[in-house]
């Protein structure tokens, strides 16, 4: 059950939540200026969110699950 693919998928998983923890962080940080971020932190925790449930789905694709229609 633990082959590569597996460790890379959960790899991955944990990335996206580690930058969706960081984003949130990031966001709820008082601001001190009105100038822009130079990254957009909306977007990316999006990204990231996006990425982190098709990282679940694979992952649960790769235990055995079928999540789609075929």
């Amino acid at each position: 059950m633990f082959n590569t693919h597996f460790v890379l998928t959960l790899l991955v998983l944990l990335a996206a939540l580690g930058m969706i923890a960081r984003t949130v962080v990031v966001e709820k940080r008082p601001r001190t200026d009105l100038n822009p971020r130079l990254i957009p932190t909306t977007p990316v925790l999006l990204a990231c969110a996006l990425v982190a449930l098709l990282a679940i789905v694979h992952l649960a694709n790769l235990a055995g699950l079928h999540t789609g229609k075929y």
